[in-house]
């Protein structure tokens, strides 16, 4: 198969959200079973280039967006870490961002309008740009060049499949959209038919189809323009058709399901190989370690490390972090029992509730220590800084994103705390569990896949009484059932590495998903149906 895969960000090339990774296995997964992969992703300044050889100018084109004509610029490279071929867009209203969807700290200081955290003021015409850019490329090679399947990552890209069924040249070409989200602030939508329109350009009765409470919706759109609809994980697919979920799917569930749309859900796979804790230069650490053997040494070496050198440290230098809190511990660096949090300070990720429960914690456990490590919503993070003085020696917050603090942050924990109101898919969990550290979860979407007192913990009811009492529970089985705790997490991290693999999920579920659809798609022509509005 010939496959495009269209994302904003791809690890190693522009990275932001959990997107980054799914893009990059999948380019590399198909590319390895020798399918011709080419991915297509904007030039950012947050872009790096460890990745790319081979790069060369290709062509420039014209787009049509907002009444006017825009110029890109087509480049190329090679990702030599998955021998995929990577076409960048280039273009002055990318290339001025220094971070892929919102605003850097950076940015704020030269213009107070540009909130950090918040999402761009022209992040419609960044959408839109980017998905004609891709279309308008088909238009520009030769025939035997266009793809088979156009597989399009999240909102962000999900307009593009409604812009290749007006080009005769992708008349073969079969859509895919996958939802990595499709919580409230994820869905990239126009505020109207009219801001549609102006920035797409599209037909008004496609857009009268695609509305949700006046609001024209990019995934809506997909399903309309004839595209396979896919998401991150079984459970959450069912979560966002099932028409009582309107909260968490900002009123689209019911019209999925009025609508009848069907979506697939793929869990998405890990990248073992890139986290091995065995091997240092994969995982980024210090010192390594085999939890699945309750081979440990290696982690409480990572432990000490991290707190000597990173949080109690006047000379931490790590560029995009900044340090809040230190941590006391005795000499022994196996006494104490660590909690983590990595992800996003969201209001989705459960943070309030989490900000709510530790105060709980620390009174009643005085051995507890806290690592808190991300960035996003500010009165969040001014939340957790304020726990920071609350509970001095209690509490480190590492704000801002470094890949070794990142990853340190997860490692060097006895469990880490997940408590999402939603999660599609979940990967701190993996990481987490890779690692030798328990996830502690809210059971919902994605993090369904935890096995309750098997590989982790879950709970119900996501509220500061009910988070702790679990996290309250999980201290006294480490207190009085060790052994309890190292079965727990040596089968956690057993079932990464043997269940998890992206190369699993690309054979067993994606390669057959894709094939199935490419088949209904040459039946449907054959028997001369257009299901496309």
């Amino acid at each position: 198969m010939k496959i495009w895969n269209v994302s904003m960000e791809c690890a190693g090339i522009a990275e932001a959200g959990g997107v980054k990774n799914v893009t990059f296995s999948l380019c590399k997964e198909f590319a390895d079973l020798n399918h011709k992969v080419t991915l297509f992703i904007p030039v950012f300044k947050c872009n790096t280039w460890d990745l790319i050889t081979d790069y060369s100018y290709l062509f420039n084109a014209e787009v049509n967006i907002c009444g006017k004509k825009e110029a890109v610029t087509y480049t190329k490279g090679i990702c030599k870490d998955g021998n995929f071929d990577v076409v960048f867009v280039n273009h002055p209203v990318f290339a001025e961002k220094e971070a892929i969807y919102t605003y850097t700290e950076h940015e704020q200081s030269l213009n107070p309008e540009f909130k950090k955290g918040n999402g761009h003021k022209d992040g419609l015409f960044i959408d839109i740009l980017f998905q004609k850019a891709v279309c308008e490329y088909g238009r520009k090679i030769s025939k035997s060049e266009i793809p088979d399947i156009v597989h399009c990552q999240d909102a962000s890209t999900a307009v593009l499949p409604a812009f290749l069924v007006q080009e005769k040249c992708y008349k073969k070409t079969q859509s895919i959209v996958t939802i990595h989200n499709c919580g409230p602030a994820y869905h990239h939508e126009f505020s109207s038919i009219g801001e549609a329109a102006w920035y797409t350009g599209l037909e008004t009765q496609l857009l009268e189809a695609s509305l949700n409470k006046g609001r024209c919706e990019p995934f809506l759109i997909a399903a309309n323009a004839g595209a396979e609809l896919t998401t991150v994980s079984e459970v959450y697919a069912k979560e966002i058709t099932n028409p009582f979920n309107v909260d968490i799917t900002d009123g689209l569930s019911p019209i999925f399901a009025e609508k009848k749309i069907h979506i697939t859900g793929i869990t998405n796979g890990f990248d073992f190989e890139r986290y091995d804790p065995k091997d240092t230069g994969a995982s980024l650490l210090p010192f390594d370690f085999n939890p699945e053997k309750n081979e440990l040494d290696g982690k409480f070496k990572c432990r000490k490390y991290f707190i000597q050198n990173i949080v109690n440290t006047d000379n931490f230098d790590s560029s995009g972090v900044k340090k809040y809190g230190t941590l006391e511990c005795s000499s022994d660096y196996s006494k104490e029992i660590y909690f983590s949090y990595h992800g996003r300070i969201t209001n989705q990720k459960g943070i309030k509730v989490l900000v709510e429960a530790i105060p709980g914690i620390l009174q009643n456990f005085p051995n507890v220590r806290f690592v808190i490590a991300g960035q996003g919503e500010s009165q969040l993070e001014d939340d957790i800084i304020e726990l920071t003085k609350m509970y001095s020696g209690k509490i480190t917050f590492m704000n801002g994103y470094n890949k070794i603090i990142a990853r340190l942050s997860s490692a060097i924990c006895d469990f880490i705390v997940l408590p999402s109101f939603f999660e599609p898919c979940g990967l701190e969990d993996f990481i987490a569990q890779v690692f030798g550290t328990i996830p502690i979860a809210h059971k919902t979407g994605g993090l369904n896949k935890i096995i309750d007192e098997e590989t982790g913990f879950l709970y119900d009811h996501n509220n500061k009484e009910v988070l702790i009492a679990k996290m309250s529970e999980v201290i006294m089985i480490k207190l009085l059932k060790p052994g309890m705790i190292t079965k727990i997490m040596k089968a956690g991290a057993a079932t990464v590495r043997k269940d998890y693999l992206w190369k699993t999920v690309v054979q067993k579920k994606y390669l057959p998903f894709f094939k199935e659809i490419l088949k209904k798609n040459q039946e449907k022509k054959d028997l001369g149906i257009d299901e496309k509005l």
